[in-house]
């Protein structure tokens, strides 16, 4: 699915966007692949705790980001912040398969835009090959941060904002009674919120409204559903 934003600063080509299945986006014009909220060692975190919770959906969302960087030949990974949940569950085995995932896409650059769980984290070893973290990156049309800073709501950025943070959901009912309910991407004017990219995360309900912007956001595909979902809101 390729969008461009809407507002005055970004017709161009160079600001195209493609919302990709696998919960990603991609900039085409610097082969730019954006993920958000991996939230990895989040299930070893609960184990920690005393909370049995099954293992896997971390190797499984790793193996899901490397076909992607693969796929879309990328040249550069924009991670857009909680890459890992909090220091309890960065384990040695945790770094060590993300490490180990790293080497298979050397070529492409990694950044972190670090989120507020990764600032929880107070060492992240240089081994797992990530060339910066950041708190912001600015590089006009676009404006990266993990966290928008009003909501779903960035009136005065003069750039295009991609965004993590919200784990943005959606759930609409359809006619014959029957319930979507998936993770989702979410635009205004002038931003995007990216779909919580780990399995193992909750989400956060978005209603339906004028001017927002709505895709569902599944591993198989990416369905713009924002008429659907106002049509559906409106009949109720």
């Amino acid at each position: 699915m390729r969008i461009r934003p809407t507002d005055s600063t970004s017709q161009n080509v160079d600001a195209d966007i493609l919302l990709l299945p696998g919960r990603a986006a991609l900039l085409p014009a610097t082969a730019t692949l954006l993920v958000a909220d991996l939230h990895l060692g989040k299930a070893a975190t609960f184990r920690s705790a005393g909370i049995p919770v099954p293992e896997g959906s971390a190797q499984s969302d790793l193996a899901r980001l490397e076909r992607l960087v693969h796929d879309t030949s990328a040249r550069r990974l924009v991670i857009l912040g909680d890459l890992f949940h909090a220091k309890s569950g960065c384990t040695e085995t945790v770094f060590a398969e993300f490490a180990a995932t790293r080497t298979r896409f050397k070529a492409t650059e990694v950044i972190l835009v670090v989120g507020n769980h990764d600032r929880a984290v107070s060492r992240i070893p240089s081994s797992l090959g990530i060339e910066s973290s950041v708190k912001t990156l600015h590089e006009p049309p676009f404006h990266f941060v993990h966290e928008p800073s009003t909501g779903l709501s960035e009136p005065d950025r003069t750039c295009f904002t991609i965004s993590g943070h919200l784990h943005p959901t959606i759930a609409i009912r359809v006619p014959g009674g029957d319930r979507i309910a998936e993770r989702c991407f979410v635009a205004e004017e002038s931003l995007l919120v990216l779909p919580a990219f780990g399995s193992f995360t909750g989400g956060q309900r978005v209603e339906p409204a004028d001017g927002l912007r709505l895709w569902i956001a599944r591993d198989d595909g990416v369905v713009d559903v924002t008429r659907l979902a106002l049509l559906a809101m409106r009949a109720t």
